[in-house]
């Protein structure tokens, strides 16, 4: 019998899947580590092809962006003149609470904030090793009335689940791409150029190009 809350793509429609208030996710420090900031953990099990979580954010497009802006939570739409999506915004309502991490060790929102009702695609991180990817980012086009506007309507990127993840997992996609990672290449560089200072090193992190191992 299919649980109530499981979503497959063709049901996706124009709802917000994987909020923090629907409870099928949840934003926590990453198994990453330090650097890689928060992630987003799966609360119950998801099947392969199943929505994860909708990528909520910002509609802008390339035009916009100032050459120095954060590009770490931007993603790309297909075919739709060079319009962006941008989750920074959504990140922003979680570190905006103060009173984070809550006693079980989430981030949330401030409470009453719209952020709660918002699909937490945004806080995936790429692991930079495709083995352990479970899942993918796909586009969608809103469900509409007629074939006309569904033509013209901007479509939404989800993440989709390739493999079952547990509860308690954290969610991972690539980004298939380097520039996600150039704020946090920048800061490992400058670390490591304030600690070689005056002192020699005798290991050091080496920066390893997207997608190899």
């Amino acid at each position: 019998r299919r649980r109530e809350g499981r979503c497959p793509l063709a049901a996706l429609g124009h709802r917000e899947i994987g909020t923090l208030a629907d409870g099928r996710v949840e934003v926590r420090p990453s198994t990453l580590g330090e650097a890689a900031g928060l992630g987003l953990f799966a609360r119950e099990r998801v099947q392969p092809g199943e929505v994860v979580s909708t990528y909520h954010g910002s509609l802008l497009y390339k035009e916009e962006m100032a050459p120095e802006a954060d590009a770490s939570y931007i993603v790309r739409l297909p075919n739709a003149g060079g319009a962006l999506v941008n989750g920074k915004p959504y990140a922003d309502a979680i570190r905006a609470n103060p009173a984070n991490p809550s006693a079980d060790g989430c981030h949330v929102p401030l409470a009453g904030a719209a952020a709660w009702g918002f699909g937490a695609g945004a806080m995936a991180n790429d692991p930079r090793d495709k083995r352990r990817t479970n899942a993918l980012l796909a586009f969608v086009k809103p469900a509409a009335v007629g074939k006309a506007v569904a033509d013209l309507a901007v479509v939404r990127p989800v993440l989709l689940a390739t493999r079952q993840i547990e509860p308690g997992e954290e969610v991972f996609y690539s980004y298939g791409s380097n520039k996600p990672f150039e704020r946090l290449r920048q800061a490992l560089q400058a670390a490591q150029q304030k600690e070689a200072k005056g002192k020699q090193i005798g290991c050091k992190l080496v920066w390893r190009e997207h997608g190899v191992i």
